[in-house]
């Protein structure tokens, strides 16, 4: 791909620009428009514009009502990488062990910027949509996955979210700062997060950390996932599977060969 005569004069390689499209879009937990494209990655519309049509093309990329979002090839990508495909192996036992104990919907998600990216999920019997698929993006700040992530990440990361827009989903969406960090200190204390209708009207979730031992973390651990049980408000009781979830949670970074984590 050759670079335009008006482009001639921006510092960055056609491959810098793609990747910023698609990093710009994966930040979003919805779809991106042109003007918000070009408006957060410093580039042209005529260019944004051009380049993701390129991504449509390839996949990477598709085009919605209200602007583009991620295609699922980039995830059948990931789904090759090593690291990611043993996350998954790992887990999907103890996601079967949670779905026939609970009949409810279990997910396992890696943090991805400020977002959580589902990578593996068991759809309850029970029928409940939990709103998301493999391959989707949550937000972290208001998901138990997220913020179970979060709550066993570096600072910067926290404070990259907080500094973020956080718009009020429901009428129990944490949106400011200081109590979203105050969330973020109950959640490393007692080891698990819960989304209380936060995300979606009707749904509440559990979630809990897959752990290493890094010097990163608040007290010696770093999440490089996250496991959750989700249900319908009124009938999932979130509490009564935290200690199940929990436990599943440490049996796969055992069996990822990651330490105990108490």
């Amino acid at each position: 791909m050759r670079l335009s005569a008006e482009e001639s004069d921006e510092q960055r390689t056609v491959s810098d620009r793609l990747l910023l499209i698609v990093d710009a879009v994966a930040a979003s937990p919805g779809e991106v428009g042109l003007t918000e494209l070009a408006r957060s990655t410093g580039l042209k519309k005529a260019t944004v514009h051009r380049l993701a049509t390129d991504l449509v093309a390839h996949r990477m990329l598709e085009r919605g009502s209200r602007g583009y979002r991620l295609e699922l090839h980039l995830f059948e990508l990931g789904q090759q990488v090593p690291a990611s495909r043993r996350l998954r192996t790992s887990a999907r036992p103890f996601m079967s062990d949670l779905l026939t104990a609970t009949g409810e919907t279990v997910q396992l998600a890696v943090l991805e910027g400020t977002n959580a990216l589902c990578i593996e999920k068991l759809a309850g019997r029970r029928g409940v949509q939990a709103g998301s698929s493999i391959g989707s993006w949550l937000p972290a700040y208001c998901t138990a996955l997220g913020k179970v992530m979060l709550a066993f990440s570096h600072e910067s990361t926290v404070q990259r979210t907080i500094a973020e827009p956080m718009p009020r989903r429901t009428g129990t969406t944490i949106t400011d700062p200081r109590q979203l960090e105050r969330e973020l200190r109950k959640i490393r204390e007692a080891g698990v997060a819960y989304d209380r209708e936060e995300w979606t009207a009707g749904i509440v979730c559990v979630a809990a950390p897959i752990v290493v031992e890094s010097y990163v973390g608040r007290d010696g651990h770093r999440a490089v996932a996250g496991l959750s049980v989700t249900g319908a408000a009124g009938r999932l009781q979130p509490a009564r599977v935290a200690s199940a979830v929990r436990t599943a949670a440490l049996a796969i970074s055992r069996s990822l060969g990651y330490p105990q984590f108490r």
